[in-house]
């Protein structure tokens, strides 16, 4: 399986449903919220993920440009993967950054899981192949009602349900 993982919300402690949903609208929005205070689960979780997945495997998705992206994952010690970045202006819930992940990548949607802990990260997906599995983690918003994949309490619960499921 391929892993694509939205730094907001489920790895960064910060909530930008409501601020990326405006822009995706067309709201004249400059600056989007930024930070590098990750969630307490999510170190525990990457290194059970570093031992049951190739590097290569895993990439993350940011609605932040390249420079921001690449300074974020630096600081909180992510720099060994990918990214994309969200250069065009364009992020979720638009199809686009799946667009250039799939492209980029060359990956199938139906080997693919995105890991996402907003509504906006579930419709990103679905608006560009209904077959990628979304497994949605609890943290500032609720997923539940656009039926995700797998919906999850936090990261551990997520792992355990992905190695339950043999996704991992």
């Amino acid at each position: 399986m391929n892993y694509a993982i939205w730094l907001d919300g489920v790895v960064l402690k910060i909530d930008l449903t409501d601020v990326l949903y405006r822009k995706y609208k067309g709201e004249k929005i400059e600056e989007i919220g930024i930070t590098r205070d990750v969630f307490c689960d999510w170190p525990d979780f990457l290194n059970k993920l570093k031992e049951s997945v190739k590097l290569e495997n895993v990439v993350f998705l940011s609605p932040y440009n390249k420079d921001t992206t690449r300074h974020i994952m630096e600081n909180i010690g992510l720099s060994e993967f990918r990214f994309i970045s969200n250069d065009s202006g364009v992020t979720k819930p638009s199809r686009a950054p799946f667009q250039v992940l799939f492209q980029l990548m060359k990956w199938e949607p139906m080997e693919t899981i995105t890991i996402g802990a907003s509504p906006i990260d579930l419709l990103s997906a679905r608006f560009y192949d209904s077959r990628i599995k979304v497994a949605c983690v609890k943290r500032f918003q609720d997923c539940s009602r656009y039926s995700p994949y797998i919906m999850a309490e936090n990261l551990g619960s997520l792992y355990e349900t992905l190695k339950r499921l043999r996704k991992l």
